[in-house]
């Protein structure tokens, strides 16, 4: 790949906070650096149900608002070189990220992964739906390679 084409590579990052989601962040600014393009979506709501009844639309981005603040603030200085975008979307995190990677053009998808329970499993977890459903290739971090 040469130095072109590889400034030219956008990824598209689940953030949430969990410690699996800054390990994805801590792979993909390796992958990027120091002239790609990351796009990072926090999704507001749950996957298979509906928002919580205690917060309004307004306090869900709020909240996301506060999360990806706060990787940025306290995040590797080298993510200030990418060309960096921030979406906090009100949506379930399957269909945010999807949209967003459709929208930026973007080479993939990068989630933190984690051991679920068997609950979980039976309902669907993201990184299932998202490998199921997604157009460009799913990269789940797990904790131990960032």
């Amino acid at each position: 790949m040469t130095g072109e084409q590889a400034s030219a590579r956008c990824l598209v990052l689940g953030y949430d906070r969990s410690e699996g989601s800054r390990a994805a962040a801590r792979w993909a600014l390796e992958q990027l650096h120091p002239d790609g393009r990351l796009v990072i979506v926090h999704a507001g709501r749950p996957l298979h149900a509906p928002p919580s009844p205690l917060t309004s639309p307004q306090e869900r981005t709020q909240l996301g608002r506060a999360i990806v603040d706060e990787l940025l603030l306290e995040g590797d200085d080298r993510m200030r070189d990418l060309d960096l975008a921030v979406e906090i979307l009100d949506e379930d995190p399957v269909n945010a990220l999807i949209d967003a990677a459709a929208r930026h053009q973007a080479d993939a998808i990068v989630i933190g992964s984690k051991a679920h329970s068997r609950l979980h499993r039976a309902i669907g977890i993201v990184t299932d739906e998202l490998l199921s459903r997604s157009p460009v290739p799913v990269i789940a971090v797990p904790l131990a390679v960032a």
